[in-house]
């Protein structure tokens, strides 16, 4: 119950400074922590050559029915606080260093050494970047960075997560013209561990890749095609055999707006190469067109149709499900983080709208089924979580998952939101698990440094 009182007095809170008086929020002493980030001000003063900022979240978490169970439950608090600084001595140079302290009060025992969830102060970013911008149609950026592509589906930055992703990784990007620009990248995903005093990514477990943005060839639309390959040294397959892992993927987007009011976004990814003895053959796809409306609430309404092949036979010798990288999955496949692309037929509709100016709210139906049978459910970390039964299930379908979510900039400094899923179990996880419904509630409040 406390934990309850927790998030309402972070809401009450910050609806409080939304409200306040006129007269007071005209204080000069009180604009920083209302209009202005309070690091703006230290900004003001600073040489030009030296940038500061920071930003504080607090979220709420809550989770019903954990494992498929009913009254399987927890509740708990996430902490993240960001320091950054920037320094950049010439148009052509900068440096830029960020810290992050990420905590999870109340989490469970069992899952406070899990690094999506807490790790005391590190390094989330370290980097230099030479070139870039109006100096230069060529920039190298080396040193601890995001990398992040497209709409994120297949690397992003998993800003979602309390501790988020980062890479320790070589970037050339280079700008041809206005309208193409690819990168090349060299990286290895840095590991979240809250034992560790300093993160580390792990020797020989890289992602090398070209992601490119070539604009005009279709009108108002951006294709942009990419490879990637994935290494790590030791792996087991699914004959229990040791070996390295060499996974090639390679794809293309396509993705358009301003249609006379309609939008597309398509992308289709395939995968070949190696695990230990076995061969890799994968590919995945998704298609979705919206619609905005111009009525009041402007409200976009949009359907998707997404797919991930799965592993026909667990004994053959051969890898037929569809793996994501490194992808910021959480808005595609369900807020409730249970289904992953692998092995997955997902349908999607949905509405965004903004029923008051400072208002975005959003509305999502998702439809789920196994794509292979024979293939279990993994959630968006890529991870089995329900096997399927020898033989294959008797009936392909996961779930249903409805999502609403909402945002309030209450301020320039001063955001809140959250939202609720919940999962009604379809004919798979009834036959497969305990069979309980799943809900997930969540309440932020982000306030800019």
């Amino acid at each position: 119950m406390a934990k309850y009182k927790l998030s309402y007095l972070l809401l009450g809170g910050a609806l409080s400074l939304s409200a306040a008086d006129p007269q007071v929020a005209a204080d000069p002493l009180q604009q920083p922590v209302i209009q202005k980030p309070a690091l703006s001000y230290v900004n003001s003063q600073a040489p030009s050559w030296l940038s500061l900022s920071g930003e504080f979240q607090f979220r709420y978490e809550g989770r019903q029915g954990l494992g498929y169970v009913e009254g399987n439950d927890d509740h708990y608090g996430l902490a993240r606080t960001r320091v950054n600084i920037g320094v950049r001595p010439a148009s052509w140079l900068q440096f830029y260093f960020q810290g992050q302290d990420s905590r999870a009060p109340g989490i469970r025992a069992g899952a406070s050494n899990n690094g999506v969830f807490r790790d005391p102060f590190d390094v989330r970013q370290a980097y230099v970047k030479i070139g870039g911008g109006e100096s230069s149609p060529v920039a190298f950026t080396a040193g601890r960075q995001l990398l992040s592509y497209g709409d994120q589906r297949i690397i992003g930055a998993l800003d979602w997560t309390n501790t988020s992703r980062t890479f320790d990784a070589l970037k050339l990007e280079v700008q041809v013209g206005k309208d193409v620009k690819f990168d090349v990248f060299s990286s290895s995903v840095v590991e979240n561990n809250p034992n560790r005093r300093v993160n580390l990514s792990p020797e020989g477990v890289n992602l090398h890749g070209v992601y490119g943005s070539i604009k005009s060839l279709i009108p108002k639309a951006t294709i942009e095609p990419y490879a990637l390959w994935q290494t790590a040294p030791v792996v087991m397959d699914e004959l229990s055999l040791r070996g390295d892992l060499d996974r090639y993927t390679s794809g293309v987007r396509i993705f358009a707006t301003g249609l006379k009011g309609f939008d597309y976004n398509v992308a289709v990814v395939n995968q070949w190469g190696s695990f230990a003895s076995a061969d890799i053959k994968a590919w995945g796809s998704y298609a979705e067109l919206g619609y905005t409306l111009k009525t009041p609430w402007s409200p976009r309404v949009y359907a998707e149709y997404t797919f991930g092949s799965g592993d026909n036979n667990a004994g053959d010798g051969k890898i037929g499900g569809f793996n994501d990288v490194y992808p910021t999955a959480h808005l595609w496949y369900g807020y409730n983080d249970l289904v992953g692309w692998r092995n997955l037929k997902n349908v999607r509709v949905g509405t965004q709208f903004k029923p008051l100016a400072r208002l975005g709210m959003r509305l999502d139906y998702h439809s789920f089924w196994l794509a292979n049978k024979n293939d279990g459910l993994y959630n968006v970390a890529g991870v089995r979580t329900v096997a399927a039964p020898s033989g294959g299930a008797g009936d392909s379908k996961i779930g249903d998952e409805v999502d609403v979510t909402f945002t309030i900039p209450l301020t320039p400094t001063i955001t809140i939101g959250g939202g609720i899923g919940h999962l009604f179990p379809g004919a798979f996880l009834k036959a497969n698990t305990p069979g309980g419904s799943d809900t997930f509630t969540f309440l932020f409040t982000n306030f800019k440094l």
